[in-house]
């Protein structure tokens, strides 16, 4: 899964959020032998909202933090390989054309107070829809960070969707347990309409422990594949009823280190499901979160 020629982008704004990002970002880049590429969005609203061009302020005072950024992973990781860069434009927007040649992009899920934290902070979301890259959005309580030190030693969480197009998250998914060394856990979420809605004539095909028991038979054939790859991950399987597959995904997030949700095509109304349950994610988890497109290498 690791493309040692691809950088790992970090999205930086001098927020406390973006100084998880940094930190775990420079973690990814060292394990993956990947440069770590340090961007730094100008971001300035038009002249009639400010009434001034800070343009060329906000990029030297940008270089200026990324400068400072990149001397402090050095020293973490001394054979570490940095880049820095100030771009002009739309953060979002900006972070989505450098995923185009990223292994990986890492992002706060909060930016800076004020109007420019109301930017800042959508980034991530713009990310998760657009990025052909995977995508961490880093979450609170776990955002700050500690930069030369490992994730939290809790599992990785990956929801499974069924769809062949998820494979890529789910090895994503597996490489990230394997180099944190936690475990996995695989959760699907299934529905089955209560009999006693369904009539006193209900076949015997909605017995619901035979649904739990179908749910857990596609989980174990989709990481069948992944778990030979990765023999040293330990995986629990988790079929889960409920109406709404966020609902879980999200209690699962308490106790997690990273979630992992798979962000694909296919008909109209996958897409809005999909889409639906990686926003809410990025928005509301308790830990950080991982997107990642079914394009993704």
């Amino acid at each position: 899964m690791i493309d040692k020629n691809r950088d790992v982008v970090v999205g930086v704004d001098g927020s406390d959020s973006a100084q998880g990002a940094f930190a775990h970002g420079a973690w990814e880049a060292r394990r993956r032998s990947a440069t770590l590429r340090l961007v730094y969005v100008s971001h300035v609203p038009p002249r009639y909202v400010t009434g001034v061009d800070l343009s060329d302020a906000d990029r030297t005072a940008g270089a200026t933090m990324l400068a400072e950024y990149a001397q402090r992973a050095q020293a973490a990781y001394p054979e570490l390989r940095v880049e820095s860069e100030v771009r002009s434009g739309s953060p979002g927007a900006a972070l989505v054309t450098a995923s185009r040649d990223a292994a990986l992009v890492v992002v706060g899920s909060r930016g800076l107070g004020g109007f420019a934290g109301l930017l800042l902070g959508s980034v991530g979301m713009q990310l998760a829809a657009h990025s052909v890259a995977p995508v961490i959005v880093m979450r609170p309580p776990n955002d700050r960070g500690n930069l030369g030190s490992a994730p939290t030693s809790a599992p990785v969480v990956v929801g499974v969707d069924g769809i062949p197009e998820s494979t890529a998250a789910l090895g994503f998914a597996f490489e990230e347990a394997s180099a944190r060394g936690v475990g996995l856990i695989a959760t699907y979420a299934w529905w089955m309409l209560p009999p006693s809605s369904l009539g006193p004539e209900t076949p015997s095909k909605y017995d619901l422990a035979e649904a739990e028991e179908a749910a857990r038979r596609m989980l174990a054939e989709a990481v069948a594949g992944w778990r030979s790859r990765y023999p040293d991950v330990d995986v629990t399987l988790r079929p889960e009823r409920s109406l709404n597959p966020v609902v879980g995904l999200l209690e699962q997030s308490r106790t997690a280190g990273l979630l992992v949700v798979s962000r694909h095509g296919g008909n109209t109304l996958s897409r809005l499901l999909f889409a639906s349950i990686s926003d809410t994610a990025v928005r509301e988890a308790h830990c950080p979160v991982a997107v990642v497109p079914d394009q993704a290498a």
